[in-house]
Formats: structure tokens, sequence, C-alpha cells
């Protein structure tokens, strides 16, 4: 192994504690790798590490402290109270803020567990947050109710008011572990988190696809480990599923855990803005892309269209294939909250209602007239019209996700998707657009938030370039609304881009449903005529607050 030079090390004066922080499942070779940091002689750094995982045992930790020179020369501490995720205000930063005071390691390896997300992790390092940990500083300092001890409470809450971690050390490098033997099979899987970690809260419903895709999609270096149990073949298709997820990353391969520990330990490579960017989704959105980008049998390409979704034909389409997963908001009350509400454009004088309802009536007649006759030809028809979409819904049921796996696997338009991302516009959802993510058989819609063109240009971002970005969404009458999803998967080039577009264009309204589309948009309650044309059985969207002048309009959920 070629050593680390001394010069290598962050010069003392404005230095902060470097930092690498070591991402993937269990079994990747994470604590393999820990094991080589600790023990190479070569590569001059005194390292601390700490190390997180889920279980009380702590396995990982006890089998480092065996080694003499973990004992003498590093320092390892094992965090006693969960993951990484769900202690972050805690032991680990009191400890990573320690270990820069007292100035007693060159670098810092943090071993995130197998079922944290390193965008939570990455947060706590960056100076964009700094005001975010101000802040949380004074709320502890005043929250004299807080469970942990009074000298704890305070310790924690100077480190935060002083700004945070992204004080004293810098997060370096973001390091991904991927399994060779298993990685493919991880995004046909529908175990759940819960499915395979015993100390996973029962509440925790994320899945292991998603998490996969997360880890991979916010790397700076990704391993492909343990590339001697697999074929060449295999190692290849998992080389072009990580390059198409993270086209930014640098992809190294691994036996044992075994290379160049130079590419992983202070290479400057972190750039928070750089790794919100990078999953390949939103670099194929913003990026045109050649067809002859496959790489390895795993292409990608961005479906793009300027009508919307019919959601029953959408919904029939997806349900087969995939495990549906959907959010909606429910208040402290426990009433479920939709995001399409047209109570602000409502008079709340109930006679005014009554009145704008007849003239609805007359609207609606006119707007939907041949329509609501094709729908309603026979009795039957008027039945299934008439069901509550909860009924559709459970005509739709979930509970068997190992039989959705197997349609998936079997169907050849989605049998080989990987992964799709992007933003969906349903035609009974008017004023806001959908988020689509998919990994493997699961599949979250969920309601994103007010399209552009339904928001005053005041709550836009103020950066120029950040408008023009915005203005080159618009086309035509209806602004920003489009569908733009990004798909990545096995047989791109080989009719399977045109398999995805066929059966998507299939979901969008007809000629005659986007008139009636049309002329229910601009009649006195376009909601209301929306929702008799067109069966809606999606779970309603809320409508959160956002700050939109900074551009940045996404919350943060765990």
């Amino acid at each position: 192994m070629v050593p680390l030079l001394k010069n290598k090390k962050s010069q003392p004066g404005s230095r902060r504690l470097p930092v690498t922080l070591l991402s993937g499942f269990l079994g990747s070779g994470k604590t393999t790798l820990l094991e080589k940091i600790l023990t190479d002689p070569n590569h001059g750094l005194k390292v601390g590490v700490i190390v997180n995982d889920v279980g009380a045992l702590n396995i990982d930790a006890a089998l480092l402290s065996t080694h003499d020179v973990t004992r003498k020369e590093e320092q390892v501490v094992a965090l006693q109270n969960g993951c990484i995720c769900c202690t972050l205000r805690g032991d680990l930063l009191e400890e990573v803020a320690r270990l820069a005071k007292d100035n007693e390691v060159d670098y810092l390896v943090i071993e995130s567990s197998g079922v944290s997300e390193p965008m939570q992790v990455a947060e706590t390092f960056s100076e964009e947050f700094a005001e975010v940990s101000i802040a949380a500083g004074h709320d502890l300092e005043l929250d004299e109710k807080n469970e942990m001890g009074k000298e704890q409470r305070v310790r924690l809450a100077e480190i935060l008011k002083a700004g945070g971690l992204s004080k004293v050390a810098r997060l370096d490098t973001c390091v991904t572990l991927v399994d060779a033997v298993n990685f493919m099979q991880d995004f046909a899987t529908p175990d759940m988190l819960k499915d395979r970690q015993n100390d996973v809260p029962e509440e925790d419903d994320r899945n292991i696809s998603d998490l996969q895709v997360d880890q991979v999609e916010f790397a700076d270096v990704i391993v492909v480990n343990k590339c001697d149990l697999v074929s060449e073949d295999d190692v290849n298709r998992i080389k072009g599923t990580v390059q198409n997820l993270n086209p930014g990353a640098k992809i190294i391969t691994a036996v044992k855990s075994a290379f160049d520990l130079r590419s992983i330990l202070d290479t400057r490579m972190f750039s928070y803005e750089k790794a919100a960017l990078s999953p390949g989704w939103l670099r194929s959105i913003n990026e045109e892309i050649s067809p002859e980008t496959e790489e390895y049998g795993i292409g990608t390409f961005v479906y793009r269209a300027r009508r919307p979704f019919h959601p029953k034909r959408l919904w029939d389409v997806i349900s087969d294939v995939f495990v549906v997963i959907q959010t909606e908001y429910v208040d402290e009350e426990g009433n479920t909250m939709g995001g399409e509400d047209d109570n602000m454009e409502e008079d709340d004088d109930e006679d005014d209602d009554e009145d704008d309802d007849d003239d609805e009536d007359d609207d609606e007649e006119e707007a939907d007239g041949d329509e609501e006759r094709n729908k309603r030809g026979n009795n039957e028809d008027d039945k299934e019209q008439d069901k509550p979409d909860s009924e559709m819904q459970d005509e739709q049921p979930q509970l068997d996700i190992k039989a959705r796996l197997a349609s998936k696997q079997a169907d050849e338009t989605f049998g080989p998707l990987l992964r799709s991302k992007g933003f969906l516009w349903l035609a009974t959802r008017r004023l806001m657009f959908g988020e689509w993510s998919q990994a493997g058989v699961m599949l979250t819609v969920s309601g994103g938030d007010v399209w552009r063109c339904e928001m005053p240009e005041s709550e836009w971002p103020k950066d120029p370039r950040a408008k023009e970005a915005i203005m080159r969404d618009f086309h035509g009458k209806w602004g920003d609304r489009r569908q733009e999803i990004v798909f990545i998967g096995q047989q791109m080039r080989n009719g399977g881009e045109t398999r995805l577009r066929k059966a998507l264009d299939s979901c969008l309204l007809n000629d005659k449903e986007f008139k009636d589309w049309e002329r229910a948009m601009v009649s006195k309650n376009p909601q209301k005529i929306l929702d008799r044309l067109f069966d809606d059985g999606f779970l309603d969207w809320s409508l959160e607050i956002h700050d939109h002048s900074n551009g940045n309009d996404h919350g943060h959920n765990h």
C-alpha cells in the first residue's frame, strides 16, 4: 500500500478536524475497513474512530478493542445509545467536539450504522446548517424538562450555540460500502428495515431498497466490496448501476475491503451542495443524456410530458407491479387533511356556497357532458363511479408484498427497472405537483409543493440564475405543470425505454379528456369538476408551508 504522506495532514492554525463518514449495510465490510485503517502503519495519521451500530452489545467496538494498536495509538469511542442518526444531538456531537478540542488525533473516521442515512449525518457537519445549530442550542439551554442530565444538556447547548460541529470539524469524505453479493438482490426485495434489524423501532417504516439508494446517491466514494464472491459480469452490472445512481462518485472495487486508503482519507472531496445535487436522477433532469451513455447494460432516460396523468389509469398501472407507499397529513385531532382543499377560494357564507353550487352544476354540464355520459353508460358503471375513494383503494390491497415483487419481476416493462424519481402531474391535483420515488418494488408517491405558476413571483428564489431555471420549465398556458421522471434500469437500449414510455403515455389524458380538463380549469369551481371528471384513489396531499425565497423547497424527514 502506498503510504499517506505526513504533509497530507490538515495544517495547524486554521485546522478543523477532518472526518470520513463510512456508510453501508451490515455485512458490507465497514468493520474490516476500520481494522485496516487502524492497524495500517503506512498512512502516517493518528486516527480516531467513532463506532456506531444498532445493538446493545456493540460487537464491532469489542472486536476493534482487541487490537493493541487501537488501545495504544488510536482512540475508539463506541456509542451506546443506538444508531447514529438518533444520537447526532447527543453522544456524537460531544465526542467529535472533544476530540477536536483535545487535538489528540489527526483524523476522525465515523462508522455509521447500517440503518442510518448519510445526509442526516452530513447536515450536522455542514456550515449551511450552522444557524439551525445555534437556534437549537439556545432552545436546548432553556429546555429544563429535557430528559438528559443538566450537565450534558449545558455542554451540548454550548457546542450548538457555537455553530455546531462545522466550527470544529469538517466532513472530508462520504464513503459507502456496497456488498457485491447482495446489492442487486436488495433492489428486488420486499423487506422493510425492521424485517432485518431486531433493534429497529416498530414504527420505522423505511424499506431496504430506498435506504440502499440513499446511501449510494449521497456518497463521494463508493466501494464495491466482496468482488471475489461474484462474477465479473455481476461486478460490471453493479458498477453500471452505481454510476447511474451517482455519476459524480468515485467507484472502487475491492476484496475484503482492501484498497488504497488515500482514496478515502483527507481527500477534501465532500461538498454539501455538490452532494445534494449529485444523485443521478437529479443530474439527468438538469443535463441532457445521450442514448449512448448506457454502461454495463444499465441505462437511464427522462420521461417528460405536458399533459396530466389520469389518476385511475396511473393507479391501475403502478399498483400491479409496485408496493405503492403514500403519505397523508393527519392533524393533532386525527383528522385527515388534504392538500387540494378549495376552502381558501370559497366564501364562508353558506348561502353563497349554495348559489355557487347551482352555477357549478351548469358549468359541469357544459364542461363534461360527453365525458360523463361515456363514463355512466350503464348501471354497473354508475355504481363503480359512485364508490368512495377509500373503497377504490381497498380493491387494490397491498397485503402480499412478495406477490407484488413477483408480479414486477415477471413484468417485461417494469421488471428491469431499478430506480426512478421525479415529479408527476395528476389531473385532479391542479395546484400541486407530486413526488415520485421508486427503488426496486417500492414506489413512494406523495405531495410535493405548489407549481411555480400558482405561486406569486415574490415567493420565488431571489437568485437570478434560479429564476432563469424556473422559467425554463414554463411552457404554454399551463406554466410549469409537467411530468418529469428519471428512470434507471436494465435493457433500456434494448426496448426497455420504449416499453416504459408506452406504459406511461397510456396514463396521460387523451385529447378529449384534456379538452375537458382545460374547460374545467377555467370554470368557477374547477376542483369539484375535476373530481367529477376523473376517479382519483390516491390519498390527499398536504400543502406544507415552505420558504421558497432561498431556493430550498424540500423539508427533511427522518
